[in-house]
């Protein structure tokens, strides 16, 4: 007994060891992300070093879906970690097991007050059979890489076969059907939402799932926020929205920044700022909200939070230079792109636009994807100076523009990304909009701080100059 006590403990630090190396190795050496190859590394010399995890948290939260993971569990971790003393997340959007072992492996402690991790949704139920949450919190299910996950019903089975044995709190998006269909493991079930406010629609050219969970009828829709979420009912057997306990009511983008009430059941609402597009984020900040205030932290506390929230990983984030501001706004599925392309449309400012496509393994090798989205929005744009299109696929996005009907004069291909950048950054605009999928996304954002970092020795260069011109 003694002798594998010994010989588990052996493995853990050989693999702790190996990891750190890979990780050396990938940011020092070969600059390159060490956000997943860690922990692979660590978890092939170990394989139970997620149950250690498990084991290190004291209370754990899981956030999967489709759209909002990344967001949602920043969004949570800015505000936990103003409590909490220890918390441990993978926050750069690695969320297979591998990123999750990663994350522990740069931030290694014997215990944490909190786990929170985002969770790919084909990894949930490997994940799940060794880390088991206190929460789990669903956003959504949209098409995301059909080649690799299949269509969004099996992603709902596998996640509720999943959830089925465990003993967990679920707190679901109420607007999407899928998810509120969870409702039917009859665990503790916590509802948020997005109620019906001035940027709903009466239709939607863009629904994920039309027919009903329960039943398999077409469900009618009293509006839709976007995608398939909104206030609907079922005409056969009454399946609908459960009641809210957590909503976000009196939406409104004001000067850039979205203006709302958030409102826990039977209790007075708070007002609520967030300073990035997209009534997408709406329903991010109420999932984040939704987890605080269950867990009992105060609310004026955390609506302060979620305003000075900044995010730093390419989720609408914006990079001030000397002349405009620029934005990176990843983009990868149908959805996702239609309701960016949506947000830019609400901005009147003078801009330019850059679409990076790839179609890279972590993008999903078919980028048939980009013709289900509504990208005919582009047209109703205002102040474009030019669209660039770039990455593996630039050609694609090219023509997809075309036939959405923007003119063929104001969009320019450039297969280089750095190129790209750089001519979108010399547009004279008050505004650059950077719009690359998954595999370009840290790649751009890299790109775009090289340039603010080269803009910034120059203005510092020009500002000494001028100072040495007034010295006598």
């Amino acid at each position: 007994m003694g002798f594998h006590i010994e010989y588990s403990r052996f493995r853990y630090y050989l693999a702790v060891a190996a990891g750190k190396i890979a990780s050396f190795i990938l940011q020092k050496i070969l600059k390159s992300s060490a956000s997943a190859m860690p922990g692979k590394v660590a978890m092939t010399i170990y394989p139970d070093i997620l149950k250690l995890v498990n084991e290190r948290c004291s209370k754990k939260i899981i956030i999967t879906g489709t759209n909002g993971k990344t967001t949602t569990n920043n969004l949570l971790n800015f505000i936990f970690r103003k409590e909490f003393p220890s918390v441990l997340s993978n926050l750069r959007g690695a969320n297979m097991p591998q990123g999750l072992v990663s994350a522990f492996l740069h931030d290694r402690k014997k215990e944490y007050d909190w786990g929170i991790f985002e969770v790919d949704e084909g990894s949930f139920k490997r994940v799940t059979q060794d880390l088991k949450p206190d929460y789990v919190l669903v956003t959504n299910f949209f098409r995301d890489q059909l080649d690799r996950y299949g269509e969004i019903e099996k992603a709902f089975q596998d996640i509720l076969e999943a959830l089925e044995p465990l003993k967990t709190a679920l707190i679901l998006n109420a607007d999407d059907p899928l998810v509120s269909n969870f409702r039917k493991l009859n665990k503790k079930n916590i509802y948020y939402g997005v109620a019906h406010n001035q940027y709903s629609t009466d239709e939607q050219a863009i629904v994920e799932s039309r027919f009903c969970p329960a039943c398999s009828s077409y469900l009618e829709y009293s509006y839709y926020n976007y995608g398939q979420l909104g206030g609907y009912k079922c005409p056969d057997c009454g399946f609908e929205n459960p009641d809210y306990d957590y909503s976000i009511t009196e939406l409104d983008y004001r000067n850039h920044t979205y203006h709302f009430k958030f409102k826990k059941k039977d209790h007075e609402p708070q007002d609520i700022y967030f300073a990035y597009d997209g009534i997408y984020n709406a329903y991010n900040c109420c999932a984040a909200l939704s987890a605080a205030q269950e867990i009992g932290l105060p609310l004026n506390k955390v609506a302060r939070w979620i305003g000075e929230f900044e995010y730093h990983l390419g989720r609408m984030e914006n990079f001030q230079f000397p002349d405009k501001v620029v934005k990176i706004a990843l983009v990868k599925n149908p959805i996702g792109l239609t309701e960016t392309v949506s947000s830019i449309s609400l901005d009147e400012r003078r801009k330019s636009m850059l679409f990076v496509l790839n179609d890279n393994p972590a993008d999903g090798r078919d980028v048939s994807w980009i013709w289900d989205a509504e990208v005919e929005k582009t047209v109703n744009i205002k102040n474009v100076n030019k669209i660039f299109c770039s990455g593996r696929r630039a050609e694609d996005i090219a023509l997809r523009l075309k036939y959405a009907g923007v003119s063929v004069e104001l969009v320019e291909l450039d297969d280089d990304m750095d190129q790209a950048i750089g001519k979108v950054l010399e547009e004279e605009v008050e505004i650059a909009y950077i719009l690359p999928t998954y595999t370009a996304v840290f790649q751009a954002r890299e790109l775009v701080l090289a340039r603010l970092e080269g803009s910034s020795k120059k203005m510092s260069h020009f500002r000494e100059y001028l100072k040495n011109l007034k010295t006598p």
